[in-house]
């Protein structure tokens, strides 16, 4: 049976293209995110470097590309993510970042009831850097439910689909954390160390608006508006989830 590469669009027939050597693609589906997943310890492909500057520039055409088969062109999406957010935890842990922006973000509190707090904050982002790449990775299908269930669903893409959307995205605004973490082990004052902890947030924001655009084919001012959705939402799960989390590693510790 003849059928079209949808990589390099060649006519061939049986499971593998003539021209480019790519197998048959199918529509991604939970299991075969997970598939994926289980790929990133059993192989090792080229082209990390160029596959890092296309996440930087045009996350959201990367996730579109992969989601409709033209995949052979790429390094692995999901090996990328795990080494990536593997050096951005490193440096975060290392830095010991997120507690050095609690404390930056606690200065000038002098009661007993704020200096309990500050000890408590102190706690969730240790807790939080101990743990940093698990909520990164935890992050992705909590966005994806939310981009799914605001735009997805009306867009034909189903639940996994968005997983690719938002691991493409969470590539890159781990590439730039990098950037910005060394950034913030530069700067001696707190005032250098609040912006660049605001500017993180901004990084994360433009991270989604672009890729939503790129991905739906959005305006940016839908790409924003959704991006600003999704994040709400998911903070707020985010945050419950946290402290659920967080008490409970108090009680055990």
């Amino acid at each position: 049976m003849h059928q079209t590469c949808l990589n390099c669009e060649t006519a061939y027939t049986g499971h593998f293209c003539n021209n480019c050597g790519q197998k048959e693609t199918h529509r991604y589906t939970v299991g075969h995110v997970f598939h994926e997943l289980v790929h990133v310890f059993t192989h090792a492909d080229k082209g990390i470097f160029s596959f890092a500057w296309n996440i930087i520039k045009k996350p959201g055409i990367v996730a579109l590309d992969l989601v409709e088969g033209r995949r052979k062109r790429y390094f692995n999406l999901f090996q990328y993510l795990l080494i990536i957010v593997g050096i951005t935890t490193f440096l975060v842990t290392q830095t010991h970042l997120i507690e050095k922006t609690v404390i930056t973000m606690s200065k000038g509190t002098s009661t007993v009831q704020s200096s309990e707090l500050v000890k408590l904050q102190q706690s969730v982002a240790a807790f939080l850097q101990k743990y940093n790449n698990i909520f990164q990775l935890i992050l992705i299908p909590l966005f994806a439910f939310f981009s799914w269930l605001f735009i997805g669903r009306s867009r034909k893409r189903n639940y996994a689909e968005n997983i690719v959307l938002h691991a493409a995205s969470s590539a890159q605004s781990n590439t730039f954390a990098i950037a910005t973490t060394l950034l913030m082990l530069i700067g001696k004052t707190d005032t250098h160390f609040i912006v660049l902890s605001f500017l993180s947030l901004l990084v994360i924001l433009y991270t989604f608006t672009v890729s939503y655009k790129q991905f739906f084919q959005l305006s940016w001012i839908k790409s924003l508006l959704l991006g600003l959705a999704v994040f709400a939402c998911s903070y707020i799960v985010q945050t419950v989830l946290t402290a659920i989390a967080t008490v409970a590693y108090l009680l055990l510790r």
